[in-house]
């Protein structure tokens, strides 16, 4: 019996400092995230692809090892062209986290390969009201307004990502290219 009751003791306590520690971990990323992204508005062209790394690296991690699961199942598929078994997964993913952007914009970019935009701006509006920084998703947004038609829009979803994001090439691109569709039309 006395065994287990330290069992059980060595269990609780074990928990306990995991679960104390997850917490100390769930609130340590965002305030992390918020100085690189500080860090990336202001950072010089050679040093934004270091911290970029840095911020991906931090947006990789949902805190699940079976949402990360699904999320990689759901990215085999996209890479398959799979698009709705890709939306499936990242489905399954959100609905057992929540909280986590990347299914929401990797959602999102299965939709707009499948040609699917309102489920699409959707998800991304949700991951940007959980990360309003995230700007693949601002940029994701943009390139959905422009298939939508609505280039001012498109025009300041870059312009807002450009603002987090100063050195983001592929959006540079996309505004350029924009651009030169647009000719001497404001915006």
């Amino acid at each position: 019996m006395k065994r287990v009751v330290n069992f059980f003791k060595y269990t609780f306590v074990t928990l306990a400092l995991y679960c104390a520690s997850g917490a100390s971990i769930a609130q340590t990323m965002p305030s992390k995230l918020t100085q690189l992204y500080q860090d990336l508005r202001q950072s010089a062209p050679e040093n934004a692809p270091k911290i970029e790394a840095e911020i991906r690296f931090l947006w990789t991690s949902s805190g699940s090892h079976t949402v990360d699961l699904l999320v990689k199942r759901g990215q085999d598929a996209l890479d398959r062209g799979e698009t709705a078994l890709a939306a499936e997964h990242f489905s399954a993913a959100i609905e057992l986290g929540p909280r986590y952007t990347g299914a929401y914009i990797l959602r999102a970019r299965a939709y707009v390969l499948a040609g699917v935009l309102g489920p699409a701006v959707h998800d991304l509006q949700t991951a940007l009201r959980l990360d309003e920084n995230q700007f693949d998703a601002i940029a994701l947004l943009g390139q959905v307004f422009e298939r939508l038609g609505d280039l001012d829009l498109a025009q300041r979803s870059y312009e807002q990502a450009l603002a987090i994001h100063p050195h983001f090439a592929q959006v540079k691109e996309a505004q350029a290219a924009l651009r030169a569709v647009v000719g001497d039309q404001a915006l």
